[in-house]
């Protein structure tokens, strides 16, 4: 399953989007806005399980999340997801928990398979 995705997610206060490196048992990216991932995942039962630390970039700025919610620069965050590993990247919308546990919605594309 290593490869490399775009992905795009919705809250109630907004649209974002980046890029994540899935494989291995390991999630990491970044998103437009500077926000970085990093995090692991095991697969199970037909569900890729795992967690992922946002960091919000450094700078002391207050940044608003797709979430509503305000983050100082540097803040991180601990998102849980749990995904069906067939079809996690179909283009069709994904639930999360965000922030706040505020729904996220995200859809992953991938963009092209990687060496395992």
């Amino acid at each position: 399953m290593s490869a490399f995705y775009i992905m795009r997610f919705t809250g109630q206060a907004g649209v974002s989007g980046g890029t994540l490196y899935i494989g291995k048992g390991v999630v990491v990216g970044t998103d437009v806005h500077g926000g970085k991932y990093q995090g692991e995942y095991v697969e199970a039962n037909g569900r890729m399980r795992g967690s992922v630390r946002m960091t919000v970039p450094a700078g002391g700025v207050s940044r608003s999340l797709v979430t509503g919610q305000r983050a100082p620069g540097g803040a991180t965050f601990d998102l849980d997801f749990d995904f069906p590993v067939d079809t996690f990247a179909n283009g069709a919308p994904q639930h999360m928990r965000g922030v706040g546990s505020n729904l996220v919605q995200i859809i992953l594309e991938k963009i092209i398979d990687l060496p395992a």
